[in-house]
């Protein structure tokens, strides 16, 4: 068992488990690095429980005993991901070793073998069940931050386009998120958030989760703030052969939900689209195919216009 599948079965079953044993099962989740690296003596003295119980915990999850609960979490540590610093300097070794087209290559390889995983029976289960969701609820939230904005910029995008109830959440200007004010049961928020987790989404995911709202993660582990958050967790890999996590899987997610979504939806879709569609040419949002070109070549002399000086 890896610390991922640990991290699933421990949720799965804390809602069931004894006083005592959810007390250490709850520090076991909240405190990975103690876990592999403390003895099990001082991890039952912080937790605030008596070392049997960390024994306990272990048996109850179906483990031999709480050696392999620190085993599990020993090998998580492991094989974390280098800072971007260390990635780097490996970015920069590789090219030497295999040259520019090599790079290139393993960079595509590598997240096109993310973006195949999530064609896996079990994936693409959990994205028809967080979609089928989403046609249920009142209103469906999109939260992302830094990297991840552009992924819950797009699935409000696509969903606009037949559905007009995703709220799009930005924090530009310091406001927070207002929008979630009137957000309660009913209400589902789709997270995308990459270890490590940024503070204001663990923040913003433990609001709404308070306020009854379901939440729906693509996230690159069930054992992170925001997989530990979720509902429902939509796994998908962000690694990559450069210094920084890829977030093409992500998009891949986003986009097969939207897909999902418009196939479940109760509305007339193609109908909604083509509205949506018409009324952007109207704004002018698209170049018409037919318009020229505005002028592209080098303009000559010393000014603006051509002439020198200051244009009127």
């Amino acid at each position: 068992m890896n610390r991922i599948e640990f991290v699933a079965r421990v949720k799965n079953q804390f809602d069931e488990l004894p006083g005592q044993i959810r007390v250490a099962a709850g520090f076991v989740l909240d405190n990975p690095q103690e876990v592999a690296l403390l003895s099990m003596r001082e991890q039952a003295r912080r937790a605030g429980v008596p070392p049997a119980t960390m024994t306990r915990f272990a048996q109850h999850l179906g483990l031999s005993g709480y050696d392999e609960v620190r085993a599990i979490h020993a090998d998580a540590i492991r094989e974390t991901p280098e800072a971007y610093g260390g990635r780097a300097k490996n970015l920069v070794q590789r090219h030497r070793e295999v040259g520019v087209a090599g790079v290139a290559a393993e960079m595509v390889s590598q997240v096109a073998g993310h973006i195949a995983d999530l064609g896996a029976s079990s994936r693409v289960e959990q994205m028809v069940a967080a979609a089928q969701e989403m046609v249920k609820a009142r209103r469906i939230y999109c939260l992302g931050h830094r990297s991840s904005f552009p992924v819950a910029f797009q699935f409000n995008y696509l969903l606009s386009f037949f559905d007009d109830r995703s709220v799009l959440l930005n924090v530009t200007g310091g406001t927070g998120h207002p929008g979630l004010l009137d957000a309660g049961p009913g209400d589902v928020l789709l997270v995308i958030c990459y270890s490590p987790a940024a503070r204001h989404v663990v923040e913003t995911a433990a609001f709404a989760r308070r306020h009854g709202v379901r939440i729906v993660a693509i996230t690159d582990s069930e054992a992170n703030p925001i997989g530990r958050l979720a509902h429902r967790t939509l796994l998908c890999s962000s690694r990559s052969p450069s210094f920084f996590d890829t977030i093409s899987p992500a998009f891949a997610v986003c986009e097969t939900l939207v897909a999902l979504i418009a196939g479940l939806h109760p509305g007339d879709v193609p109908a909604a689209v083509a509205r949506a569609e018409e009324k952007l040419w109207d704004l002018g949002v698209w170049w018409r195919p037919e318009e020229p070109l505005p002028p592209s070549e080098p303009v000559s002399g010393n000014g603006a216009n051509g002439r020198g000086g200051v244009p009127n």
